[in-house]
């Protein structure tokens, strides 16, 4: 990567070159997994701009958008006006330091800053990470959704224990997007992701399927326990106040429920039953649990 010529100028003096090892690692965007060496020399230029030292083709993105050099002991980004403004750890920031783990959010791109005495094996566990969780939400993904969800079918199966999984969507996500901007979908998706999190147990498990397709699979669960607990998740959503960048969004979802039976012996088939329950509630109007 060529050094940027230009000098930015936050509050301090640009602390000159030294033996650190310090990365960004794209965990959400066009290259998952890329990672870009940096040296506390150089000012990076982030934009859409193919010139620019991390360039990023998304038109979200302005052309000059922002830009990240080693400053006062530490690294900083400066977001300079761009359109749609630049993110660290989901606040919209006009200058910010980065500390270890710190997410960078330029526009749909998600870099992670990783800051260690052992950046390479620190990098090769984010690598790991990326395989089994969703970058934009933090929630597990569809490969560990079906990992997971293959290995509790066969232990229930054999103990005949229950299993109940829920399938939901967000009502009327593409007119978010159209409406509002792809950054405030992905805004709706972090949001209700981290919402719901907050209220699963260890046992349990919630991932992102798809889009804005998640699903929630519920161990040792009866099918009525778990319309119960798909009536409680649809209150969060319907209850949290979306706002983002100045604007309020009305988010709802809609949920089918699907236990495991005779016929449904695969994570396909749960998903596929909870799918059709889906569409059930869909039809009767959205914002409903259905099975």
């Amino acid at each position: 990567m060529k050094s940027a010529k230009t000098m930015i100028v936050f509050q301090g003096d640009i602390t000159q070159p030294n033996d650190s090892e310090e990365l960004l690692v794209m965990i959400h965007g066009k290259r998952i997994g890329h990672k870009i060496q940096l040296s506390r020399g150089t000012t990076y230029r982030i934009g859409r701009d193919i010139k620019a030292d991390i360039a990023l083709d998304d038109d979200s993105v302005s052309r000059d958008h922002s830009r990240l050099a080693f400053v006062a002991g530490c690294w900083r980004v400066l977001d300079l006006d761009s359109t749609n403004g630049t993110y660290v750890n989901g606040v919209s920031i006009k200058e910010s330091p980065l500390n270890d783990g710190a997410l960078l959010k330029v526009g749909h791109t998600i870099f992670k800053f990783l800051s260690t005495t052992n950046v390479e094996a620190a990098y090769y566990e984010e690598i790991y990470r990326m395989a089994i969780f969703d970058g934009l939400t933090q929630i597990y993904n569809r490969r560990y959704f079906e990992e997971f969800t293959d290995r509790e079918i066969s232990r229930c199966l054999r103990h005949n224990r229950p299993l109940s999984l829920i399938f939901f969507d967000i009502d009327h996500f593409k007119q978010i997007n159209d409406t509002h901007g792809h950054l405030t979908g992905d805004y709706a998706l972090k949001m209700m992701a981290e919402q719901i999190s907050r209220r699963m147990r260890r046992e349990e498990l919630f991932a992102r399927y798809a889009g804005d397709e998640f699903v929630i699979v519920l161990p040792e669960t009866q099918v009525e326990e778990a319309l119960k607990f798909g009536e409680m998740v649809r209150q969060i959503v319907e209850e949290t106040d979306f706002a983002f960048d100045g604007q309020r969004i009305k988010v709802t979802i809609s949920l089918g429920v699907a236990g495991l039976s005779s016929v449904t012996t695969t994570p396909l088939h749960l998903v596929a039953a909870a799918d059709k329950a889906l569409y059930r509630a869909k039809a009767r109007g959205r914002n409903q649990v259905a099975r």
